[in-house]
């Protein structure tokens, strides 16, 4: 029979002071607790104590020491050879008669008051995947213990660091790496406390659990030391070094303790007797009695865990309900992207399928406008929005004609140009340069202006080209049959307004190279003086030379000052916008005459297991909102997160009135221009995301932009507007 009233009635005498800490305490973990029910644990990372030692550090005396029972197996060699997942649940002892009981998480509705069959049925579970041969399996065992005697913890016990296999065992060669890769995957999440098992007789300095949490926690800001056996080291030496950090120090500090010998546990010795020796011993103790409170004993072990992994667990909340709604708002994007399961229907298949064409069609237009989508950004976050790009190739153009000091007659010496001036002038009267001279030297600089406006218009389409087939892969990704038939489709309307884009380019091209003419202001102003002021003797055929280079140098200028702004005009009218307006109709065509499309059109199996996966993630993680919510403090810190989310996004200076009418209105526009087949599903989905929507977001019916979510779609926002019209 176990009598727990001792050992409660000491703890709670010496946690008198503390004892808001311990109900706070309670709080925070009944809340981590229930998270890994909900099955959190899956997905987001969760705080915990992991203990971690070599074999035979005394681990299990240690365990059983804060619980306050004997309760583990016991035997040589490896004992832990399944992880023992302990969440101690502290039960008050009014009468002093209060029994604990354990409860498995495998078998939830059996209750053991019983530790011995405790103690069985862990061998029994550790055996029944591990083996009854030794053998070492990373599967944790649920236990939970309710007792006047334990603390509000979570602890895992793992396997103890072994180097060498027993012999005729089921352990491989390799069970030092195995133990080792087992204490490092759970020693290494932050949310992690290592609770470092380290025996006092022996060198501190050699200690493969204590090199382990260093490596794991180099700061130490999450690793707390016990020296255990300070009782049987060599006679003459002590552990006060080791204890006060002196030779290894931990930001946490070290605690140490004198646990149960294997005599002690083969005579039976209570876990309370065992305590209150310890106590008495240390209190005799030559140089332990001098020490100052909280280095020495279990209690005090039990009192500094508390209070670390309540501080631990209050810092960790709010990052991990960032990441909950994080992670959910990750999963319903992706189920939107995915869409709803393939209809069987012809008729329903061609709705789907229009409605993706529609969602590519807007999708494209708004990457090529630099208008705000949720859905760009999961593409590629770093890259220029698409408008932007287009416009940076336009700026680009003739970019190196416009540069400071370029004259297109610096390859010109006077020599050609007065040779133009004498092979052009004609039987002429002398004096008057020829218009043939200013189109001989002009035409081969402007020839140089084509191909700098098709290779732009390449660009362009090339860009374009890139964007929707990336916007394709993404839109009809649970459709891969069909990708490849509808970039063709989307390639050749490219193509097609590429073509007639390129013909008004080069007709501009070729007005600009053929008829000479300008209105210019700056051009026909420009007068040289054919005879300088104050210049008596001047070389006439010098001076035509020198106007002639002038002229061509300055209409030059003016030519592809016009093409610099026709050009990207002409590209961005006749190719980009004619590609937006006429893109989804081309589409539609497409897909109305193509017996293949329809035909093909089926979800791969991948598709409908990563639907189902999100599903039961989302789910998850909705079952864990719903945990927050319960608690006031949790709920008021998951509406922070949210309101924070969607900071940025919304203009909070809005009313409740505008804010309705603007997303309504926005809705009944969408759903005036669909189909009745959409306007049904639409209607359908509202009325299963309403009967739901008090789940997902509370009885609140406020409608204003803090409560606006970065992650709710269009239908939730939609059933918070019914459920304000009902209220």
């Amino acid at each position: 029979k176990i009598y727990p009233s001792e050992i409660s009635k000491n703890r709670q005498m010496e946690g008198t002071q503390s004892a808001p800490l311990f109900n706070n305490l309670r709080k925070l973990v009944s809340v981590v607790d229930e998270l890994r029910d909900v099955g959190l644990q899956e997905y987001i990372n969760l705080p915990r104590i992991a203990v971690l030692g070599t074999q035979s550090a005394g681990k299990s005396s240690l365990l059983e020491a804060i619980v306050g029972i004997d309760f583990l197996p016991r035997g040589e060699g490896v004992v832990t050879r399944r992880p023992l997942e302990l969440r101690l649940v502290h039960v008050s002892d009014v009468s002093g008669n209060t029994q604990p009981w354990g409860v498995f998480e495998a078998e939830k509705g059996n209750k053991y008051t019983d530790f011995n069959t405790v103690r069985e049925k862990i061998q029994e579970y550790t055996d029944k995947v591990a083996g009854k041969n030794k053998g070492i399996v990373d599967d944790p065992i649920v236990l939970t213990v309710y007792s006047p005697t334990c603390p509000d913890l979570t602890l895992i016990d793992l396997p103890g660091i072994t180097r060498i296999p027993l012999a005729n065992s089921d352990q491989t060669k390799d069970i030092e790496k195995v133990t080792k890769d087992m204490a490092t995957r759970y020693g290494k999440d932050k949310r992690t406390i290592i609770l470092c098992v380290v025996p006092a007789n022996a060198d501190i300095s050699t200690s493969d659990a204590l090199q382990m949490a260093q490596n794991l926690d180099p700061q130490g800001e999450r690793t707390i030391g016990v020296l255990t056996k300070v009782d049987i080291m060599d006679k003459g030496t002590n552990a006060k070094r080791m204890i006060l950090g002196e030779e290894i120090p931990l930001k946490l500090g070290y605690v140490g303790v004198r646990g149960r010998s294997q005599h002690d546990i083969n005579e039976k010795v209570r876990v309370s007797k065992a305590l209150d020796e310890e106590r008495k011993w240390f209190a005799e103790h030559p140089v332990y009695s001098t020490f100052p409170p909280g280095y020495l004993g279990h209690d005090n072990l039990v009192q500094k865990l508390t209070k670390v992994f309540f501080q631990h667990i209050r810092k960790l909340l709010p990052e991990i309900i960032k990441d909950i709604n994080q992670r959910a708002q990750e999963c319903e994007m992706r189920l939107r992207d995915l869409g709803p399961p393939l209809p069987r229907e012809s008729s329903e298949k061609m709705q789907l399928l229009w409605n993706m064409v529609t969602d590519f069609t807007e999708y494209f237009k708004n990457s090529i406008k630099g208008k705000y989508d949720s859905k760009r950004g999961s593409i590629n976050k770093k890259e220029i929005p698409g408008g932007a790009q287009i416009k940076l190739m336009f700026s680009k153009l003739y970019e190196e004609f416009v540069k400071k000091g370029y004259k297109p007659t610096k390859d010109y010496s006077d020599r050609d140009i007065e040779k133009a001036i004498i092979l052009h002038q004609g039987d002429s009267i002398p004096g008057f340069p020829s218009i043939d001279s200013f189109m001989y030297l002009i035409q081969p600089q402007l020839d140089k202006l084509t191909e700098p406006a098709i290779e732009c218009l390449n660009d362009v389409y090339n860009f374009l080209e890139n964007l929707a087939l990336k916007i394709v892969s993404k839109v009809f990704a649970r459709f891969p049959q069909i990708i490849d038939e509808v970039s063709e489709t989307i390639c050749r309307v490219l193509q097609k307004h590429k073509s007639k884009s390129r013909q008004v380019v080069e007709d501009i091209i070729d007005s600009e190279l053929n008829y000479l003419f300008t209105n210019d202001s700056d051009y026909i102003l420009s007068r040289t003086q054919l005879i300088p002021n104050g210049q008596k003797e001047v070389d006439p055929q010098q001076q035509f030379i020198q106007e002639m280079r002038n002229r061509v140098d300055s209409y030059f200028n003016v030519v592809v000052r016009n093409l610099r702004d026709s050009i990207p005009k002409a590209i961005g009218f006749f190719f980009v916008r004619k590609s937006e307006e006429t893109m989804q109709f081309e589409l539609y065509n497409e897909i109305n005459s193509s017996l293949e499309i329809m035909s093909s059109m089926s979800e791969p199996a991948h598709i409908s297991a990563e639907r189902d996966t999100l599903n039961r993630t989302l789910g998850i993680l909705r079952n864990a909102q719903k945990v927050l919510r319960k608690d006031p403090d949790m709920a008021a810190a998951l509406r922070a997160d949210m309101e924070e989310r969607s900071e940025g996004l919304l203009d909070s200076s809005e009313t409740s009135d505008k804010i309705k009418k603007k997303f309504v209105e926005n809705i009944e526009d969408k759903v005036d221009k669909t189909e009745k087949a959409t306007k049904d599903a639409i209607r359908t989905e509202v009325k299963k995301v309403e009967s739901t929507s008090s789940d997902l977001f509370g009885t609140s019916t406020t409608v204003s932009y803090t409560h606006l979510r970065a992650h709710e779609t269009p239908e939730h926002l939609v059933c918070r507007l019914l459920l304000e019209k009902k209220k």
